[in-house]
């Protein structure tokens, strides 16, 4: 039997809840019209402690974005906030990227529920973020955030028939709307790299291409809250096959 995920019962139902109804309204967001303002900086350091999962820190900072951000051809320049979460993680641990990407990606849809802004950063200049680190951690990823031109419009996703094995209309309606909240998961340049399966009440979590480990824990973040409410349990996988989610009536 494989180990079992410790996204299983980590986030509250509220937290859950919250994190489901942000989904529709994610989108990365590189060019900000202000910073948030110290009401939701406030909620946001209070969400940072308490998404984080065991062998990842989350740690809110401000930084001149010169000094921070790469300039990368074809890629518009992050501009408009100093704000930024760092994605620190605990590299001894065994499943220290999934868990940032987990993490990171609660991070995020928190910051949505305030009607922020926010976006992925996983090239960035390392010079430029001031934390002290801890032995055998590393800053995965930076996220920042702010107040955003409400106008701006997301990027396209594939076609859910093209993430899946199977045609997804013929699933289960928890299984259809885990894949279907997949598909609105960010991944780094939008590769959306995951492939999805179903049987015998079972969702099985692929990794695509190019992927990576902190891709495919946003992606699992995504498949368990597009489950609602239904108990079901997540199990890590070996190889291609990053995680399955069992969904049961009733798990003892």
């Amino acid at each position: 039997m494989m180990e079992n995920c410790a996204l299983n019962g980590f986030y509250s139902p509220a937290q859950r809840t919250r994190f489901l109804q942000a989904v529709g309204h994610r989108f990365s967001v590189r060019t900000y019209s202000g910073e948030a303002d110290p009401a939701k900086l406030s909620a946001l350091y209070y969400a940072a402690e308490r998404v984080a999962l065991p062998g990842v820190r989350l740690v809110i900072e401000k930084c001149e974005e010169h000094k921070l951000y790469k300039k990368l051809p074809g890629v518009p320049a992050v501009s408009g906030t100093g704000q930024y979460a760092a994605v620190i993680a605990d590299m001894s641990h065994p499943y220290a990227r999934y868990h940032a990407g987990i993490s990171g990606e609660a991070f995020v849809l928190e910051a949505v529920s305030l009607e922020l802004g926010t976006c992925w950063i996983g090239s960035f200049k390392k010079s430029g973020v001031h934390i002290e680190l801890k032995k055998n951690e590393a800053v995965l990823a930076i996220i920042p955030f702010g107040t955003y031109d409400s106008d701006m419009t997301p990027r396209k996703r594939k076609k859910l028939t093209d993430i899946c094995s199977q045609d997804p209309a013929q699933w289960p309606l928890w299984a259809y709307n885990a894949a279907e909240c997949v598909r609105n998961a960010p991944s780094a340049v939008n590769l959306q790299p995951w492939h999805m399966s179903y049987a015998g009440r079972t969702l099985m979590l692929e990794k695509k291409g190019l992927g990576t480990r902190l891709d495919m824990g946003i992606a699992l973040l995504h498949m368990s809250l597009g489950v609602g409410e239904k108990e079901h349990i997540i199990r890590w996988e070996e190889g291609k096959n990053v995680a399955s989610l069992l969904a049961e009536d009733r798990i003892l």
